[in-house]
């Protein structure tokens, strides 16, 4: 794991593979057995009651070969598999967001703002504990919603980093982010609470009444952004957040943060309450 002034990098440790495949071998050995036995009496009762044209021993060792065949086969394709996610997963706690890499066919990368966070969860089942590893959970707004929405359904948050031996350091280094990300810059005052240059109370009333009637937010964003000839990327870049957020926030589908608010404004080099419609 490195660590440097603005980041923080980890990956999974390798016990992780251990851990997975102590379970898989569980899981199928449950499932071979069950299997076995269902056809070991199967074959027992015909010999009973009509005799069985060939010796029980020697059906019985035909079952037990043919089920270790596919047995040991998965158990090698899924660890080929768990080192390969192993090798492939690792996060970067950055200043203004969290970066999950991960994936073995398809590469997946996430990026979580700390405006999305809403908690972080530690756990340590009981193959964790074997192996001494811990998981830690990243909730969002939206993972959080949709886990209510499974009903009992597995569903992991975006957030996912598990194999970790030590998650407590994970754990200060993301609070310790938000903190930083949360601050109120000095110069927010001037440009959010002074009364002649912001009415407050009914920016916030606007977006709260938006948000609680589900309609979208009228903001002049895209046309301030196009008058200073910078794109799209260029400001998601500047106020470090991702494309997607000033597309929504340009469409009136995402409702800002304050200090979010602030930084466009400042790139914008406008005032906040120009970056919104209030009627």
């Amino acid at each position: 794991m490195s660590k440097n002034q603005l980041s923080y990098e980890g990956t999974i440790n390798k016990k992780y593979i251990k851990k997975e495949m102590v379970k898989s071998t569980i899981i199928l050995s449950v499932i071979f057995i069950g299997i076995f036995l269902f056809i070991w009496l199967l074959i027992w009762g015909i010999s009973l009651d009509e005799g069985f044209p060939y010796p029980t021993m020697l059906l019985t060792f035909i079952t037990i070969t043919t089920g270790l065949i596919p047995f040991s086969m998965i158990l090698i394709s899924s660890y080929a598999y768990e080192k390969a996610y192993v090798k492939n997963f690792y996060y970067v706690i950055q200043e203004d967001s969290i970066v999950i890499h991960h994936g073995v066919f398809t590469k997946v990368k996430a990026t979580i703002p700390y405006s999305r966070v809403q908690n972080i969860n530690i756990t340590n089942g009981v193959f964790d504990r074997m192996f001494n590893l811990f998981t830690v959970k990243v909730e969002t707004a939206g993972s959080s919603a949709a886990a209510q929405a499974a009903q009992g359904g597995v569903i992991r948050p975006e957030g996912y980093i598990p194999g970790l031996e030590n998650p407590n350091i994970i754990e200060e280094k993301i609070s310790e982010m938000m903190t930083k990300y949360s601050n109120i810059p000095s110069g927010l005052e001037d440009k959010v609470f002074k009364p002649e240059e912001l009415a407050f109370d009914n920016f916030i009333s606007y977006i709260l009444s938006k948000m609680r009637e589900g309609e979208k937010l009228k903001t002049s964003i895209k046309d301030l952004r196009e008058q200073q000839d910078m794109s799209a990327a260029k400001l998601a870049e500047s106020v470090g957040v991702p494309i997607q957020t000033i597309n929504f926030l340009e469409e009136g589908r995402y409702n800002p943060s304050i200090l979010l608010a602030y930084k466009i404004a400042e790139t914008l080099n406008c005032k906040v309450e120009d970056l919104f419609k209030v009627p």
